[in-house]
């Protein structure tokens, strides 16, 4: 124990922390999320009034020319056409005629930009508006909502990804205590990631008991922030386990369940969707939600009909159903993706990986619908008019949610952070966000 302790405490930040997650997998066979320019005009701090947000990440690098910004009868355009919204110059795609007929409850920018067209590195940037970095894990944006706002319930979770993948950086820093709680299919529910399908409850039992012997020793020998972290994750995600509010996780449950199914479509999307408007409604604050498919090199034309026209119709029903609820003023709604695709059409007949120009959307939470904003150049191949990077996309997010953009927090190691990325005011010396909510999206 005391060679063990040594080499621990030996380890960057970083290391200290998959070793303990790993331990921890180990011992009980369960795991969480790994610990893996705007308008010029600045909303004030903390002035969005929105309760509740579901994210919706598009992995592969949604195209922005065949969903939010096509260019039909341009020599980019391809087959894809394009649909009026009653907006006066803007159209959707015409695999998207749910959101055209709903377009005065939605805002999309056409001038989103990134720095890498890798999807790993985009996916990350556009997650905690932090370039990666080896020896750190920054936060997303439901760790980051809790870190600054405070917990929203006493049992349920503050924030949950749905259908993530390995690869979502979770609450970095922050620790395991915040971490998003991962759920893979949303027809499953919590019992899908937290209980393999080789552990039955009894195992489980006899392992925790098994782990809180061998915890009383660890923990005396190990006092660290990560060991604490950990120990406190598990104690709540059994409380929550053995509450009434696990129900909360299970679809079927969802009244007119079959008639929602059919409203937002029998697809992961879909379901993910609906399982996101069940969670908002009992009170968790954040909820992503990942589909992916989008990473067309080839044959997109038969691919995008089926992919865009289930995310058009998820996003469709939430939105209707979120005004049924009430909900929709509170809740706002979140579209993302890591880079848009190539206006130039390859030779298989798809796009290639895209950075400097693509599409994202907002609705719901405060955010004025019915508008474009930013501008990519006739061709879609680069931004035009008003700039958005991650940082301004997270910000907007932030500022919506009432975040300070301007409250700084530090690591374990004494680096100081903030929601929307940081720099040093030259003037002052101070510490302030590098990116800006956009403005003209409050109306």
């Amino acid at each position: 124990m005391k060679y063990l302790k040594e080499n621990l405490n030996k380890l960057d930040e970083l290391s200290r922390r998959q070793f303990v997650a790993r331990t921890a997998k180990t011992a009980l066979g369960v795991s969480i999320l790994p610990v893996a320019g705007a308008s010029s005009k600045v909303l004030a701090a903390g002035g969005g009034t929105a309760e509740h947000c579901i994210f919706f990440y598009m992995n592969g690098g949604m195209t922005h020319m065949d969903t939010f910004d096509p260019k039909p009868g341009t020599e980019t355009g391809g087959k894809t056409n394009g649909i009026p919204t009653g907006v006066p110059g803007v159209e959707l795609s015409e695999f998207m005629p749910q959101l055209a007929k709903r377009f005065k409850d939605i805002a999309v920018i056409r001038s989103m930009t990134q720095k890498t067209g890798d999807h790993r590195g985009g996916s990350y940037w556009m997650h905690t508006s932090y370039q990666p970095r080896a020896t750190i894990i920054h936060p997303t944006m439901g760790p980051w909502a809790a870190r600054l706002l405070g917990k929203k319930h006493e049992t349920l979770p503050d924030s949950v990804v749905i259908g993530g993948g390995g690869n979502h950086p979770g609450s970095g820093f922050f620790g395991p205590s915040l971490s998003p709680l991962p759920i893979g299919d949303p027809d499953r529910g919590v019992q899908n990631s937290d209980l393999p399908d080789n552990v039955s409850e009894k195992q489980f039992d006899r392992r925790y008991k098994l782990m809180n012997t061998f915890d009383e020793t660890f923990r005396s020998e190990f006092k660290t922030d990560e060991v604490s972290a950990y120990t406190q994750f598990y104690d709540e995600t059994l409380k929550l386990m053995s509450s009434d509010d696990l129900e909360t996780f299970k679809l079927t449950n969802e009244p007119n369940y079959e008639q929602k199914v059919a409203s937002y479509g029998d697809t992961r999307v879909g379901k993910g969707a609906m399982l996101a408007k069940r969670l908002v409604s009992s009170g968790i604050r954040f909820v992503e939600v990942q589909a992916g498919g989008w990473d067309m090199h080839q044959d997109l034309w038969n691919a995008i009909p089926e992919r865009a026209g289930s995310l058009d119709m998820a996003l469709a029903a939430l939105i209707d159903d979120l005004k049924a609820e009430g909900l929709f003023e509170k809740t706002l709604i979140v579209l993302g993706t890591e880079f848009g695709r190539t206006p130039k059409i390859n030779a298989n007949g798809g796009r290639d990986h895209h950075p400097r120009a693509f599409s994202t959307m907002f609705a719901g939470g405060g955010i004025a619908g019915g508008q474009a904003y930013g501008k990519s150049d006739k061709l879609g191949i680069a931004v035009e008019e008003d700039p958005v990077d991650p940082r301004d996309f997270n910000a907007t997010i932030a500022h919506a949610l009432g975040m300070d953009l301007n409250k700084v927090v530090y690591s374990s190691s004494g680096r100081p952070f903030l929601v929307a990325g940081h720099k040093q005011d030259r003037a002052t010396g101070k510490v302030v966000s590098e990116g800006k909510p956009i403005a003209r999206l409050f109306g």
